[in-house]
């Protein structure tokens, strides 16, 4: 009888423990995580979600995607289990605001002014101008900076 009400009690308090061990991530933001092994392989449930390098063998750096949940689990050179953690991706905890005009929505990034941002969710048309407007900014840095470096732009990580 005394291991059933341990055993009963022990799954009440598993769902409490497994919500403690979600991370959640702002959308287009990235973070650290201390590995307690050294990682071999990084397999992401959804990749849309979420992304994950590793950085060296004991770091992941984890960046969130789009607004959704999956997993991530590092393993070790022996396919081990070091890491297993839920990631949750969602948007700005604070620093943003949100404008409705009806069903519409535009999102804002804010510092010292607020500035539109496409987000998913927001006003279509809104997001497309605001998405085309972005691409067009880092096509033209992308244009500078080879421009400036003799036509050849630097390999990932800026390595050559």
């Amino acid at each position: 009888m005394r291991r059933l009400v341990i055993a009963i009690a022990a799954l009440i308090a598993l769902p409490g423990l497994a919500a403690a061990q979600d991370r959640y991530i702002e959308a287009d933001h990235a973070e650290v995580v201390r590995l307690p092994a050294p990682a071999y392989t990084v397999v992401i449930g959804n990749p849309s979600v979420a992304d994950a390098v590793i950085h060296d063998r004991n770091t992941l750096i984890l960046t969130g995607r789009l607004h959704g949940r999956t997993n991530v689990i590092a393993l070790d050179a022996r396919g081990r289990v070091i890491y297993a953690q839920e990631v949750i991706v969602g948007g700005t905890m604070d620093g943003g605001v949100t404008l409705y005009r009806g069903a519409n929505r535009t999102t804002y990034a804010c510092g010292a002014s607020c500035e539109a941002t496409p987000t998913i969710g927001d006003d279509p048309e809104r997001f497309s101008t605001l998405s085309d407007q972005g691409n067009a900014r880092i096509q033209a840095a992308a244009q500078a900076l080879a421009a400036a470096d003799g036509g050849s732009a630097p390999l990932a990580g800026g390595r050559e």
